[in-house]
């Protein structure tokens, strides 16, 4: 039994590669900011065993920079629920080219709102990486005025 793949067949795939492209470029950002998680994770552990083998050695700069973790947690957090929503909404817009070439109806107006979709929640993604890596620079820059407080004697 020979398969012939029709060269709409070929034209829908062709169509599809694009978005596909998209999602794989997608996942290497949540890649990034899982990443950066766990290493705002790293870090909040290692203030939470400081705090209960030396408590005084919390001040305000350490309480600053816990605050700072806890908003960069939540901006990472932020920009990967965004970026995964964009991938998903992208699978989405596959399909809808895929069918839009199988059957004999119109689903133009549909897969352009949905690709818009997926640029709007890539878009906040973005951002809500921007964010949390601007404010790891600020608070590093903060660190590093009074790093001799956390130096081991």
């Amino acid at each position: 039994m020979e398969t012939i793949i029709t060269q709409s067949a070929v034209e829908i795939i062709q169509l599809a590669l694009a978005p596909i492209f998209l999602i794989v470029g997608i996942g290497n950002l949540v890649n990034v900011a899982t990443g950066r998680v766990s290493r705002i994770i790293d870090r909040a552990r290692w203030f939470g065993n400081l705090a209960r083998e030396e408590p005084e050695r919390i001040n305000e700069k350490a309480i600053l920079e816990i605050r700072a973790l806890n908003k960069r947690m939540r901006l990472a957090n932020w920009s990967i629920n965004f970026l995964v929503a964009s991938a998903v909404v992208t699978c989405f817009t596959v399909m809808l080219v895929m069918i839009n070439g199988l059957v004999s109806t119109n689903l133009d107006i549909t897969i352009i709102i949905t690709f818009m979709m997926c640029m709007v929640f890539l878009t906040g993604g973005l951002i809500a990486f921007f964010l949390e890596v601007s404010l790891a620079t600020a608070t590093l820059k903060i660190r590093a005025v009074d790093v001799s407080q956390f130096k081991q004697d």
